[in-house]
């Protein structure tokens, strides 16, 4: 009821840290951009875009996911986490685009994890997972047949055209 009286960006923040720990992720990223259209701070601002783009990334909404850490990233380029979440929006909606575009969608995914673990300090909580996760990306890269039947040779600029990850410009790397 305070909030409704008096909102800010802390008291939308401290409800969206409630609805978070009950589990719905759906009230908690509403406060958490109602705190973003009240913030001015841009560090602040950065904080909050990468905090939206964990609760969507949690919550399967990769598109918002993917928008909020671009956001962030923008504002702070050498942030590892938001390339950390990138990754991971890149490789969950690679399976909706299927087949050879699919699968070029890892090749972002992967650029977008190897930038995280180059920019986080080795103690980051995200260092081990994103790690993990190039090996599982490579291993899902299109194999040399599939590049050559799609006429690109390993080392070409690759735009990916699907997914999270659509129009990002990558590096062709058969597996």
């Amino acid at each position: 009821k305070y909030y409704a009286i008096k909102p800010s960006a802390e008291a939308a923040m401290s409800l969206a840290s409630a609805f978070q720990n009950k589990g719905d992720f759906t009230k908690a990223l509403n406060y958490l951009n109602e705190a973003l259209a009240v913030e001015k701070d841009d560090m602040e601002r950065q904080k909050l875009l990468l905090h939206i783009s964990l609760v969507a990334l949690i919550n399967k909404d990769y598109t918002n996911a993917a928008s909020s850490a671009r956001q962030a990233r923008d504002l702070n380029p050498e942030d590892g986490a938001p390339y950390f979440v990138l990754g991971q929006c890149y490789a969950a909606s690679a399976s909706a685009c299927g087949g050879f575009a699919g699968q070029a969608t890892f090749w972002a995914a992967y650029d977008a994890m190897a930038k995280a673990i180059e920019l986080l300090p080795g103690d980051s909580e995200y260092v081990e997972p994103a790690k993990a996760s190039l090996a599982n990306y490579r291993a899902n890269f299109p194999n040399t047949e599939e590049c050559f039947f799609n006429e690109l040779q390993s080392g070409a600029r690759y735009t990916v055209t699907c997914g999270t990850a659509a129009g990002v410009v990558t590096t062709v790397r058969p597996r």
